[in-house]
């Protein structure tokens, strides 16, 4: 039996007035340290995870490549599961979601991103089984790359759901009609008895 380790890198971000991307925090769901050290760094909105012991790990150097020149960025740990999404000709209706715990650092997230509209960039890659750290193949071990629009939010006393919607609505494939004029065409006929000679 083959075990294959994949790992969700999740980058939050908004459009600056210089449409620039501006990035709010950085998570990913596979490496984690001691589970008694995970605490709030500051402030409940605060993106990043205080690491109180320094030997625990709780975090993944990723470089996406959507953003160039910018190389590794630190993804932080926040337990998520990221439900992929189906994607038809039509283009409607695309939707995924991310599940979290109900805790105070997953409802801050989750509620800043919604109320703010962030943008949220998720990469699934699949990491060396003996080494989380690295892609296993390289920028090839990276399956999907989505950005999604945070559109809303639902709890209950157990998990915390986002729902990520396409930033861009399909509209339909209706092209206006050609109307025949003399201007794009020259001289029209007036009947229908058309000759060929």
């Amino acid at each position: 039996m083959s075990l294959t380790t994949l790992v969700t890198f999740v980058e939050v971000f908004s459009i600056n007035e210089n449409s620039v991307r501006d990035s709010k925090y950085f998570l990913q769901n596979a490496k984690r340290g001691k589970f008694d050290e995970m605490t709030l760094a500051g402030e409940t909105n605060d993106a990043q995870i205080n690491i109180e012991n320094k030997v625990a790990e709780n975090s993944i150097r990723f470089d996406s490549g959507t953003v160039s020149g910018r190389g590794l960025q630190t993804y932080y740990y926040l337990p998520f599961i990221y439900q992929g999404t189906t994607i038809n000709k039509s283009g409607d209706n695309i939707e995924s979601n991310l599940i979290m715990g109900n805790h105070p650092l997953s409802m801050a997230k989750a509620q800043q991103a919604v109320v703010n509209k962030y943008f949220v960039e998720v990469n699934v890659c699949i990491m060396k089984n003996d080494d989380i750290d690295t892609l296993a193949n390289g920028n090839q071990s990276i399956l999907t790359t989505d950005t999604w629009l945070a559109a809303s939010l639902s709890y209950d006393p157990e998990v915390v759901e986002v729902l990520l919607s396409s930033a861009i609505d399909s509209v339909g494939g209706n092209v206006p009609s050609l109307v025949l004029t003399t201007d794009v065409v020259g001289k029209l006929p007036v009947t229908s008895d058309i000759q060929n000679r």
